[in-house]
């Protein structure tokens, strides 16, 4: 049996090919610079990875980081919880834990939810 998911994720409203709700799993705490709290997550079903580049690899990894000021996602301080969502550029930060500017980039706003239920809701409030 696969382990539940940690929370989900919907970019309903704001970027279409991650309006589905998807399934998430915290991987790892990265840091940058700027930050220390960015969140890498595992997502299913995975994004489809051919309108990046990439033509036979969809992606199944995502950062998140939030998106207000006061809000954190160690722990998670509120449901839903608004999120940047950025896509991982050069696989060397899964070592490292931590990255430049360069070496992500920014995809979509996005929400965080507690349920499926949630999520689902919010994406219908949207359509």
């Amino acid at each position: 049996m696969e382990e539940a998911a940690d929370f989900f994720l919907s970019c309903a409203g704001e970027y279409k090919p991650l309006t589905a709700p998807r399934a998430c799993w915290t991987k790892a705490r990265l840091r940058n610079e700027i930050r220390d709290d960015y969140m890498l997550i595992e997502i299913k079903p995975p994004l489809i990875g051919q309108p990046f580049g990439h033509a036979d690899k969809d992606i199944t990894q995502l950062i998140i980081s939030t998106r207000f000021q006061g809000d954190t996602l160690y722990p998670i301080s509120q449901w839903p919880l608004s999120v940047y969502v950025s896509r991982i550029l050069d696989e060397t930060i899964l070592r490292r834990l931590s990255f430049k500017k360069n070496q992500v980039e920014l995809i979509a706003w996005g929400m965080i939810f507690k349920t499926l239920e949630a999520a689902m809701t919010n994406v219908s409030k949207v359509e």
